[in-house]
Parts: C-alpha cells; sequence; structure tokens
C-alpha cells in the first residue's frame, strides 16, 4: 500500500528492510523530547527501547513510513500492532532502568483503559498505535501525523479491527485525537503519578506546557463486513 501527499512524502506499509531509518526517526523524534530531557534519556536508550517494537512490527503488514520523496529519509511513522500482543521479552529484561517510570505510567494508563471494557479484549479486536509514533522536527506541522492516523484507520478497517486505540502525552496530540474521532478513555496527570512514592514527572508541564496529561484514546472502526 502506498499513499502520495501532495508531491513530496510517501505513504508506505513499514518493511523489514526499513527498521533502520525508522529507528533512526525514532530517535531524531524524541531527541528533545521533555521525557527524554527529564529522565536524561540518550540516543542508545531510544534505540533499545524502540527496535524490538519496530523490528517487529515489520513482520505485519500493519504500520506506516512517511518517507520523504526527495532524499528517501524516513520522516514519520506509526507502529501498530494487535493490543493483545505481549511486550517483547527484551522490554523486561534488556532496559535499562531508567525506562522504569515510563513503563510504570503506561502500565496504569493501559490498565485503566481496560477496566473501560465491559468484556474482556480478545485478539484481533483492537488495534493499538504504539508511543513511538512521530515525526521529525523539521517535519512537523505539514499534516503528516494527521495523515499517518488517518490511513491507519483504513488499516484497521482492512483487518477487521472494531477499535484503534493510541495514546498521547501532550494536549496538542489530544486535539488531533478529537479531530479525528477519537474518544478518550483513560487519563493520568504527570503531577499526579507517583513512581516509588516521587511525582517524578511533575516537571514535566514546566518543560513544555504542553505536557499536562498521558491519556488513551480509542475510535470505533466501522467495518466493511456491514
Amino acid at each position: 500500500m502506498t499513499h502520495q501527499h501532495l508531491s513530496n512524502i510517501t505513504y508506505k506499509v513499514l518493511t523489514p528492510n526499513m527498521v533502520p531509518k525508522v529507528v533512526d526517526c525514532v530517535v531524531k523524534s524524541f531527541s528533545n523530547d521533555p521525557f527524554t530531557q527529564l529522565l536524561k534519556l540518550n540516543q542508545q536508550n531510544w534505540i533499545q527501547m524502540s527496535h524490538m517494537f519496530i523490528d517487529r512490527a515489520a513482520q505485519k503488514d500493519y504500520s506506516l513510513v512517511a518517507i520523504n520523496n526527495q532524499d528517501q529519509q524516513v520522516i514519520g511513522c506509526i507502529l501498530l500492532e494487535d493490543w493483545k500482543e505481549r511486550q517483547p521479552p527484551t522490554f523486561h529484561t534488556g532496559l535499562d532502568e531508567v525506562w522504569n517510570p515510563v513503563k510504570s505510567i503506561f502500565a496504569q494508563l493501559h490498565q485503566e483503559y481496560k477496566q473501560q471494557h465491559v468484556n474482556n479484549i480478545k485478539f484481533g479486536e483492537v488495534i493499538h498505535a504504539l508511543y513511538f509514533t512521530c515525526v521529525t522536527p523539521q517535519n512537523r506541522g505539514k499534516g503528516v501525523a494527521y495523515d499517518m492516523w488517518y490511513h491507519s484507520t483504513d488499516i484497521a478497517r482492512a483487518y477487521n479491527f472494531q477499535y484503534m486505540v493510541g495514546e498521547t502525552s501532550t494536549r496538542s496530540g489530544e486535539r488531533l485525537c478529537e479531530h479525528i474521532g477519537f474518544t478518550q478513555k483513560a487519563a493520568i496527570p504527570y503531577n499526579k503519578f507517583k513512581y516509588d512514592g516521587e511525582r517524578i514527572f511533575s516537571k514535566l508541564p514546566h518543560i513544555n506546557t504542553d505536557f499536562e496529561k498521558l491519556t488513551m484514546w480509542e475510535k470505533k472502526i466501522v467495518s466493511n463486513l456491514y
């Protein structure tokens, strides 16, 4: 699947040969992120965290990358996988402990989201846009994130998923989710979350006022089957 945007950006399904460029895109996109600044994350931290998920996502035809037609660089990505997929083993055993507070807040958010579902979620029902969805800094404000989310709902529909979910860490991300028809299902304010008794993320809004809370969003996918 290939989608053309104007004349300079093409959207393609993520394949294994693209993995190194997508990892590089994630590293560039999060290099100056408030989480990166607060926790003093380095490039290697981001490579270790993202590579395992990008490599796995490349084995399925769910995820998208945005490619600059002029230099063929990957300038954005949206990683999609079945909500029921477990984290790769390396997520639990191979990451620097600097990631522990991040893993904790996401685990709490996911637990809150699951409590919103009356029935247990089954494989094939919910497709999850991972937090690594990103656009490189110099390419933001061009509609790339919107296009990736929009095309991803088409992918979810093609594979007969019933819902699409994703996290966002910013108010601007929340506005995007609202714009494309998602509904907020769970939220954790950064100044309320505690890790080992410490409000470790309380300084995030001071680093960037766009950061108020980590939120989980969901959209019902209208199926081709009915």
